[in-house]
Order: structure tokens, then C-alpha cells, then sequence
């Protein structure tokens, strides 16, 4: 179930930009002036393209000619192609936008270390403090990523329950325990492990 509820997700990303890419946060200064300090004070996570493979072979499998045409097949093929458009989208998003660490923050950056802009939604950059992250985590699972998760404190709070933060940050899910703030959701287009590695080694919160 957890998979299938990542993958519609996934499949409404292109008209979720408010919300994901780019996500949500107050304006801080241009990403790009991260990149002007010491070159090793800059960690920069290597790209995976195992998502966007992963949805080019799933449109394949949808695609494929059936002996009897029907409803059911016609809707396989539809859904075949979106996986693939799908895939083709996560696999430009891959080569052109990176995920990075400095001393002080994480950030999402185009390939050439620049701006991804300013949020249509609320302004400001993609660009968050590691004090102010109260949570992240990877979905359906760390081995099996779809989604890259993280909850944040920094975006001013009257927009915390704008999309998906309306349902993170309602009663019962602080009642079972969640901390209140900013929802970002990313698809998994860089290496999870290196991800994972410099969110602790950065010590960013995590329930």
C-alpha cells in the first residue's frame, strides 16, 4: 500500500511544484553564493537515476502489446506511457538539479551550483538551516526510495499546513508523536546513502 500511495504521488509531482520542487522556504540569499567558500566545505550528493530507469521500465511493461485488446489493455498502455513521461521528467530533474550540504545548510541547486528560483507560492530559496529540521526520513523505505522526506521549522508558520502539511501537522499526528513544521517531499533523484549519511553527519533531527 505504502508503495502504491508514494507512486501517485509521484505521478501528480508536475502539478505539485508549490509543494516539492521547488519546496517551500523563507528567502535567505542566492544558492549560488554557497558555492563561493572553500570548495570542500561544499558537499555536493551524487546522482541516482535509479528512479527514473525504474519508470521507463514499469511504462515498458504497461506498454506491452497485449493478444487481446481490450479496456483493461488501452488503460495499460495509457499507463505505460505516463510511466515513461514520468521517467523521461524524474531523469531531466536528475541531471539538472543537486542536492548539497555547507557548513551550515541543505539545500537543492541546478547541476552548476545556481538558484533553482524563488518559489511562486510564498518566494524564497530552496536553502535550509540544519538547527531548524525537526525530522527526515526516505519513503515507502530507505531500500526501496521513492520520496525524500524532511520537516523543517525555518518556513514562517502560517504556511505549514499548506498541502501535505495540513494532514503532518494535524492533531493526531502530533498526538502519535510528530513535531510540528514545513513538509518537503522530493523524488529520490540523488544517492540516498550519501543523503542519509550527511543528514547525520550534519546532525539534522530525526524522530
Amino acid at each position: 500500500m505504502a508503495k502504491s500511495q508514494g507512486f501517485l504521488v509521484l505521478l501528480a509531482l508536475p502539478t505539485m511544484t508549490a509543494f516539492t520542487l521547488p519546496a517551500l522556504a523563507p528567502a535567505r540569499g542566492r544558492a549560488a553564493a554557497r558555492c563561493t567558500g572553500p570548495a570542500a566545505s561544499l558537499e555536493v550528493i551524487n546522482p541516482s537515476y535509479d528512479l527514473a530507469i525504474g519508470s521507463v521500465l514499469l511504462g515498458g511493461v504497461f506498454g506491452l502489446p497485449s493478444r487481446a485488446p481490450s479496456l483493461a489493455s488501452r488503460a495499460g498502455y495509457a499507463l505505460g506511457a505516463l510511466c515513461a513521461v514520468f521517467g523521461l521528467f524524474i531523469a531531466f530533474q536528475t541531471t539538472t538539479l543537486r542536492f548539497t550540504f555547507d557548513e551550515t545548510s541543505f539545500a537543492l541547486v541546478k547541476a552548476d551550483g545556481s538558484s533553482t528560483g524563488e518559489n511562486v507560492v510564498v518566494g524564497g530559496e530552496n536553502v535550509w538551516r540544519y538547527d531548524e529540521f525537526v525530522n527526515w526520513d526516505f519513503f515507502p523505505s530507505e531500500s526501496f526510495p521513492i520520496l525524500v522526506y524532511f520537516k523543517e521549522t525555518q518556513t514562517p508558520e502560517q504556511f505549514w499546513n499548506v498541502g501535505p502539511g495540513e494532514q503532518a501537522n494535524s492533531p493526531e499526528a502530533l498526538a502519535r508523536g510528530a513535531k510540528p513544521g514545513q513538509v518537503h517531499f522530493f523524488p529520490a533523484i540523488a544517492r540516498v546513502d550519501e543523503l542519509k549519511a550527511s543528514f547525520k553527519t550534519h546532525a539534522c533531527a530525526k524522530l
